[in-house]
């Protein structure tokens, strides 16, 4: 999906799809002014020959066709692209905003002409006219009638989109949400990191540091076993809550799957993210629990961590890696420890 247009070549677009949709008898939904828009900003040369093909055939566009149009030439995402796909959000999110802007310029524009339409045909019936000229003043009186009238229902249909549009732009803001959101903790999920990850890269390259701690509940499925899954997630909720606590812009919390959960921390150092990830631990290992069904106190839950810098040429799953070794390095050497990458 690509667009990358100015608001007002935007509008420009939306001007002119607007009354092709009216002469076609478009249903005035938000798939349908994205197709409309994409014809007229010409993003997609062969949308625009199947549209017309379409036109010629139906003298509109069935809903059915509109659809299979727009996913197969506006979304364009192949099975599993993450990168296409979070692509395809952002460009998307673009259009819906540009498409509730236009919307309300293009209702206040067309109210515009309809009055001055009117108020010009009331000061023409103030000054008299020859006999010849009296039946074309009421055909014109007519159809500016009709044009009013004809206005005054899209105007109907305008509002209508733009209630259906901002009810979608919650609903993609909310998807967006959920899809970047750990349910159980409320953390972000690894795709929120990797993106971050990609943007500091992009904007910073080496010039600025950039570290990855990875933290690993120590013993965990044997906590599950011994406690039940009820009560281990608990312990993940109140992984989640610590972590947002300690954890204050730039940092970005995430929780990687199961029990574990990782940190990337733009602009701190080595020893900068040794000392976080030590203070977490500490805090961690210190809380002590009780499982209310049976009164029990239960151990205190520790953690084992990793903490690496990204290096000069590195891609992510390089400096994932390290830090992975690093985590193994402090289970083995006896678990609840920091240990730095080599």
């Amino acid at each position: 999906m690509k667009f990358s247009e100015n608001s007002d070549q935007a509008a420009d677009y939306l001007r002119q799809a607007v009354p092709a949709m009216v002469k076609y008898a478009i249903v005035p939904n938000p798939l349908n002014y994205t197709l409309w828009y994409s014809y007229y900003s010409k993003a997609f040369p062969t949308l625009n020959k199947e549209l017309d093909h379409v036109i010629e055939r139906y003298g509109t566009c069935p809903l059915d066709v509109g659809e299979a149009l727009f996913i197969q030439h506006i979304t364009q995402l192949n099975k599993g692209s993450e990168k296409q796909l979070e692509s395809f959000h952002k460009a998307f999110f673009h259009i819906v905003d540009n498409l509730s802007v236009s919307l309300d310029n293009t209702a206040k524009e067309t109210t515009g002409y309809s009055q001055a339409l009117m108020q010009n045909l009331t000061v023409l019936g103030t000054h008299e006219v020859d006999a010849a000229m009296i039946p074309v003043v009421e055909r014109l009186n007519e159809n500016a009638n009709a044009i009013c009238l004809a206005n005054e229902e899209f105007q109907g249909k305008l509002v209508a989109a733009q209630t259906e549009i901002s009810m979608l732009k919650a609903e993609l803001e909310q998807s967006k949400k959920e899809a970047n959101t750990d349910s159980l903790t409320g953390l972000s999920n690894r795709r929120v990191l990797e993106s971050i990850y990609h943007q500091f890269v992009e904007e910073h390259g080496d010039s600025d540091e950039l570290a990855l701690i990875i933290m690993d509940i120590d013993k965990f499925k044997l906590f599950n076993d011994t406690h039940g899954h009820l009560l281990g997630d608990q312990i993940l909720k109140f992984v989640g809550q610590l972590l947002r606590k300690e954890c204050k812009e730039p940092l970005v919390p995430v929780r990687f799957g199961g029990e574990e959960f990782a940190l990337l921390c733009p602009r701190y150092s080595l020893e900068k993210s040794q000392q976080l990830a030590e203070k977490i631990r500490v805090k961690l290992s210190s809380v002590a629990f009780n499982n209310k069904r049976t009164g029990d106190k239960i151990p205190p839950i520790t953690a084992s961590f990793g903490v690496t810098l990204k290096k000069h040429g590195d891609i992510l799953n390089n400096v994932i890696e390290r830090a992975d070794q690093a985590l193994y390095a402090a289970k083995s050497a006896g678990r609840n420890q920091v240990v730095l990458a080599n």
